[in-house]
């Protein structure tokens, strides 16, 4: 900077072009962030030049398929425009900046309509007109759209979220008709999220909906559209997927809200099952807080491993991958309706908490990992000891990952294949 003033910031292009190189060279995108302290709570005209002068320098050393992100902090919020290398005089506002620390801050999102704010009318009343606003704003990913998945994304959708993204390429099958919301006996054998997208849009309300049929973890198509969104919602039991996820997050820096369900099954002595437990699992992990799906022992490679040799040989027995030193994960637990419903609930009800904190937590219960339980009507944590050295929470290894291609996986390819 040459100098500076409360309505002006100069400066001298030629030592950017130091940074100029690095962003070609890492892939990264250049920024121009300052503040009004006594000017116009908007962009100014002096904005406007200086935006087009960097993105003309920005744009003759690197070429023209470039982008340009300016953000200005003024009267306590975040305003960011876009510009685009091939039409620098365009300056295309975001939706929201959004911050993430504890919870979900979100700055410069837009007041919603009147139809959709007397649709929350009751949300508003509960929780503040901005609140309705802020979830109106979101784009929310959810990765499995079964017992969980369906009745989070039914009840998201008519509590106010904005834009849903639906990931599931497996059909309906008719047992899953016990626990799935939104879908019929007609839907049976077509796939899960496309008929779930149909229902959603049947409600009428201002929600937009998007399906993808693909595994996540397999899928360039499915990660990219994981990467474009808010939050990350896990409804499913697949193992390699919530790897994915857990790497997700944090190369992607998006909340992750994960569900799951455990339980055990035994013989009565009138020789009828009965549950000696059933419980629902919500996980809430953050970039910067929160033990990872690993480390709270949700997943494991052993698992993941096993899963994948299933993929390849699905005849493979279980002392065949005893033999390789793995093992099958997950419970015996049955998919009952009430329980995974409730456990979406619950899910629904911390997305809530992460834009507008209404909870108190006693001692006891973790923020980061909490069970319902169903037998004994209890709401608990437990300790997990984790890795000192996980690379994913305790390093931040993945922490805003620097990709040669997506999450760093060849098989999914350069980010560039699918623009």
């Amino acid at each position: 900077m040459t100098g500076s003033s409360p309505e002006i910031v100069a400066f001298e292009l030629a030592p950017l072009r130091e940074l100029f190189q690095r962003c070609e060279e890492e892939g990264l995108v250049f920024g121009f962030i300052h503040n009004h302290p006594a000017g116009p709570a908007q962009f100014s005209d002096m904005d406007e030049e200086n935006e087009r002068t960097l993105i003309k320098a920005l744009r003759n050393r690197n070429g023209p398929d470039i982008t340009f992100v300016a953000m200005l902090w003024a009267d306590g919020q975040w305003l960011a425009r876009t510009r685009k290398g091939g039409c620098p005089e365009i300056a295309v506002p975001v939706r929201h900046t959004l911050v993430l620390g504890e919870r979900i801050t979100l700055y410069g999102y837009k007041e919603s309509s009147d139809e959709h704010t007397e649709v929350q009318a009751r949300q508003a009343a509960a929780f503040g007109k901005p609140f309705v606003d802020m979830l109106q704003s979101l784009r929310i990913g959810v990765a499995g759209n079964g017992g969980t998945g369906s009745p989070f994304a039914t009840l998201g959708a008519r509590g106010g979220i904005g834009e849903l993204v639906l990931l599931d390429k497996d059909p309906l099958a008719a047992s899953n008709l016990n626990r799935v919301r939104g879908l019929m006996k007609a839907d049976v054998g077509f796939v899960k999220s496309d008929t779930l997208k149909n229902f959603i849009e049947g409600i009428g309300l201002s929600v937009k909906v998007a399906s993808i049929a693909s595994d996540v973890d397999t899928d360039p198509v499915a990660v990219d559209a994981l990467a474009s969104c808010d939050v990350i919602v896990g409804c499913t039991d697949d193992f390699a997927g919530r790897e994915l996820m857990n790497a997700a997050l944090y190369a992607y820096a998006q909340p992750l809200i994960d569900i799951g369900l455990g339980g055990k099954v035994d013989d009565g002595l009138d020789g009828h099952p009965y549950l000696r437990y059933h419980y629902g699992r919500i996980s809430t992990i953050l970039p910067e807080q929160g033990q990872c799906l690993f480390c709270q022992g949700v997943i494991k490679d052993i698992w993941i491993q096993a899963q994948l040799a299933r993929r390849e040989n699905p005849d493979i027995t279980a002392e065949e991958l005893k033999d390789r030193y793995l093992e099958d994960g997950g419970t015996d637990a049955p998919g009952v309706g009430p329980f995974t419903s409730a456990s979406a609930d619950f899910a629904v009800a911390t997305l809530f908490d992460l834009i507008k904190p209404f909870r108190r937590f006693p001692p006891e219960v973790r923020r980061d990992m909490f069970f319902v339980d169903f037998v004994k009507m209890e709401i608990h944590s437990h300790e997990t000891v984790g890795n000192p050295d996980c690379s994913y929470c305790r390093a931040h290894e993945f922490l805003l990952l620097k990709e040669s291609c997506r999450l760093n996986r060849p098989f999914l390819g350069k980010r560039d294949d699918f623009c």
